[in-house]
């Protein structure tokens, strides 16, 4: 089964699927947790093809404050990084017998490209119409103001400054992650994602509870499974 948890930056996707796995695997059922931006087929070729486009994306030197490529160039190799990762993936979505957990999916990036350049919703779910889905989609809904006090380092992009957000950072990351909130939480209404609230009060294992007695393997057959 392959499951996905979406959400703005900062929403807490990588913990959230590295404690879902933790939990799971406690609960007795096999589970990896799986990075969107670390896809290996433990091939010299692909994966060095793939360490290429990864570094072309997201370079480890950081984000300049302006983008002079354009929404096109950054759309079409996400576009062939999430064919590669749905390439991989794909033997998962359907299976019983594992689950494997991604901390996002390409849903944020038709998100952003939307945003950022009004792109028609209708080409953006062509263009990434073969890419697998998953099984399940987890929205983890959060307020940015919350977002941002959670975390303390984000990237220009991140901020909303390659989408003509200006001003403090704050301000610019509150107002253009209220955008991509918007449009993931349509997402959600139009695909039956099942979607968690989060306030300042809510922890990970609050999150971690309502995951798990909403999957398709109730907590009851865990405990069979772990004690049969």
């Amino acid at each position: 089964m392959l499951i996905a948890i979406e959400g703005i930056d900062g929403a807490g996707k990588t913990t959230v699927s590295d404690r879902l796995v933790s939990t799971l695997k406690q609960l007795g059922t096999p589970a990896r947790a799986c990075r969107k931006n670390d896809i290996s087929f433990n091939n010299t070729f692909a994966d060095s093809r793939l360490g290429h486009l990864r570094e072309t994306i997201w370079p480890s030197e950081g984000e300049p404050d302006e983008d002079l490529l354009g929404t096109h160039f950054y759309l079409y190799l996400l576009a062939a990084w999430f064919s590669a990762t749905s390439t991989r993936l794909a033997p998962f979505a359907g299976n019983d017998k594992e689950m494997v957990v991604i901390d996002g999916s390409h849903y944020r990036v038709m998100a952003k490209a939307h945003q950022r350049a009004g792109l028609p919703m209708e080409f953006l779910y062509r263009l990434f119409d073969h890419v697998v889905k998953p099984d399940l989609v987890i929205l983890l809904d959060l307020d940015p103001a919350i977002a941002w006090r959670r975390r303390s380092v984000f990237r220009e992009t991140e901020i909303g400054r390659w989408d003509g957000f200006d001003g403090p950072p704050e301000t610019a990351f509150c107002r253009y992650q209220s955008r991509i909130r918007y449009l993931l939480c349509q997402f959600a209404e139009e695909n039956d994602w099942f979607v968690i609230r989060q306030d300042w009060e809510m922890c990970a294992d609050d999150i971690i509870d309502q995951i798990v007695a909403n999957l398709p393997i109730s907590r009851e057959q865990f405990m069979t499974k772990e004690t049969g």
